[in-house]
């Protein structure tokens, strides 16, 4: 029995591992799509690419005109999300906050 237990643990551990490697990498793949956009957006309207800030609670946040949020791996973990957004000055911010991701099986 104990053999068995252990030898079904080590079945499920690759699969649980290859999860986590490709949230991760999927999490990765939104956030360059993200700062290639920024990239482009700033380009196309003469602006500095913007130095990501982590948001900290109760940071003043002044949005005058939303430009992108990274999108949601919906791996129901909390990951790390970008938002860029020009403030009332005209200059481009990118904010990196962390968020529960939606689950894929969420019906809501």
């Amino acid at each position: 029995m104990k053999k068995l237990i252990i030898a079904a643990a080590l079945a499920v551990l690759p699969i649980v591992s290859q999860a986590t490697t490709f949230s991760e990498k999927k999490q990765l793949q939104y956030i360059q799509e993200h700062q290639n956009a920024v990239a482009s957006y700033a380009a196309k309207n003469n602006k500095p690419i913007p130095e990501i800030q982590d948001y900290k609670y109760g940071m003043k946040i002044d949005v005058a005109k939303f430009v992108r949020q990274s999108q949601d791996p919906r791996t129901c973990e909390v990951y790390q999300r970008l938002m860029t957004y020009e403030d009332s000055r005209g200059e481009l911010n990118t904010i990196r906050y962390s968020l529960f991701s939606q689950c894929v099986n969420n019906k809501n």
